[in-house]
């Protein structure tokens, strides 16, 4: 068999050449994930939740703060008493040592408790964040969503992926209740 027409030949391989990098450069795109980044930061801070679980501990802080403050007014006022008095002197003075150990046992304890609390709150908040930091994700056809929150995981992002504000929104509307999107 002859060559007729190298032409047609070359012409035809570099349809053959097109036609492969159109569709390489199609299933490319097609397969190409989505990515989206957000501001892991502004998302907890902003979350409703977390304003009101911050608002109950500070709440908690506070009864507890009092309860200390009076017993430390208590042991205050015994120990003016004990220094300005001989009449019951020996009972003012157990009385004073009582006081004060227990002002420091309730101290302690209120200092455990309300780390403690600290550190569940934050793990309720982040575990109802990451449910619907996935509900978004699943939404929004989004294969990847990176935390920007300067600790190392995304160092420099185009804002054209920032999801932030949109999560922001997302998270809180379903916490209030809000339907799937």
């Amino acid at each position: 068999m002859k060559i007729q027409n190298p032409i047609i030949i070359i012409s035809l391989a570099i349809i053959l050449l097109l036609t492969a990098g159109v569709t390489i450069s199609l299933y490319s795109s097609i397969t190409q994930p989505k990515i989206a980044y957000v501001q892991t930061d502004k998302v907890y801070n902003e979350f409703i939740y977390k304003k009101e679980l911050e608002v109950k501990y500070e709440e908690v802080l506070s009864y507890r703060k009092r309860i200390l403050d009076s017993l430390e007014i208590q042991i205050n006022a015994i120990s003016v008493n004990i220094q300005n008095s001989e009449h019951k002197r020996e009972e003012n003075i157990q009385t004073y040592q009582y006081l004060a150990m227990q002002y420091q046992e309730k101290k302690k304890t209120f200092e455990e408790d309300n780390q403690k609390m600290l550190q569940n709150y934050t793990e309720q908040i982040w575990t109802q964040l990451n449910k619907y930091i996935e509900e978004y994700g699943n939404a929004e056809k989004i294969d990847f969503i990176y935390g920007a929150n300067g600790s190392g995981s995304v160092m420099h992002a185009n804002k054209a992926y920032d999801e932030t504000e949109k999560l922001i929104t997302y998270v809180n509307e379903r916490y209030q209740g809000g339907a799937l999107k």
